[in-house]
């Protein structure tokens, strides 16, 4: 059995639950770029007794290829990880500590990958502008991760941390997509434009609705931050600025589902090219 120091429940080191757990880990067994996962799991703790679960079952049998180790121990010690209103299903587990790309590593990935293929494809990188709300974030990570976004770059400040309540909110998707951090959103346009990617920022008040503009380019999509929506200095270096027509009276959408209906606008305008 462990010592007691290892039941201090943290919000920022742990996940709960049996999906999202099994998903984390699935995450990253089919990742393809394990060495630049913004997070992997340290240890997993498993309630005693518990009665026999094929998630459970394959939960084991990942956390033995990832060579992550179990610690079979009893529920309040859980509890006191999770938390005492936390409904953790019997299996607490805790991230590694966070492991983020500078913009240089990032971008020379993506040119390793480009001279691999022998050309430039279009690709689609996602910035976090000012989002604070951990939800929002990891939700964020979820549809940038599910379009095919090559990584998602957010400031070290102002900008909710790579936490515990992120990786539960993005369902897995931080186990596999690369994390950007930078010290300064606007400098790290500057370098994705001389890199090659044009930069469209989301904005209610934008000029072009994003249904009638050609993403079919490398683009980077910067999302704003909550209430605030994008910085100014952030808007006026982008190359266009895309809303979402809405009808009168809505209040504005939150940034993940704001993102996730233009990424995927993105997607389908890119599938239509390849037909």
């Amino acid at each position: 059995m462990s010592d007691e120091h290892e039941y201090k429940q943290s919000e920022q080191e742990f996940i709960f639950g049996r999906n999202v757990i099994l998903s984390f880990l699935e995450q990253v067994n089919q990742s393809d770029i394990i060495s630049h996962s913004p997070g992997q799991l340290d240890k997993i703790f498993l309630a005693q007794g518990l009665q026999f679960d094929r998630r459970i079952e394959k939960i084991k049998q990942l956390a033995r290829e990832q060579s992550v180790p179990i610690i079979v121990c009893e529920k309040p010690q859980l509890d006191k990880l999770a938390g005492m209103q936390a409904r953790h299903q019997g299996i607490v587990a805790r991230l590694s500590q966070a492991k983020t790309l500078s913009l240089s590593e990032f971008l020379n990935s993506l040119s390793d990958s480009i001279n691999r293929e022998k050309n430039i494809p279009n690709m689609l990188v996602a910035i976090a502008d000012g989002i604070q709300d951990p939800h929002n974030l990891g939700a964020l990570m979820r549809v940038a991760q599910a379009s095919g976004a090559k990584g998602l770059i957010m400031s070290h400040r102002r900008s909710a941390g790579t936490t515990g309540t992120v990786a539960k909110a993005s369902a897995g998707a931080m186990a596999y997509l690369p994390i950007v951090k930078v010290k300064n959103i606007v400098s790290a346009i500057e370098e994705l434009k001389k890199f090659g990617f044009w930069i469209a920022g989301l904005d209610a008040e934008g000029k072009e609705n994003f249904f009638a503009h050609d993403l079919r380019l490398p683009l980077a999509i910067v999302v704003g931050g909550e209430g605030k929506g994008l910085s100014r200095l952030v808007a006026e270096r982008c190359d266009f600025l895309l809303r979402i027509p809405m009808s009168t009276n809505s209040e504005s959408l939150n940034a993940a589902v704001a993102a996730g209906i233009v990424f995927y606008e993105y997607v389908r305008q890119n599938l239509c090219e390849e037909k």
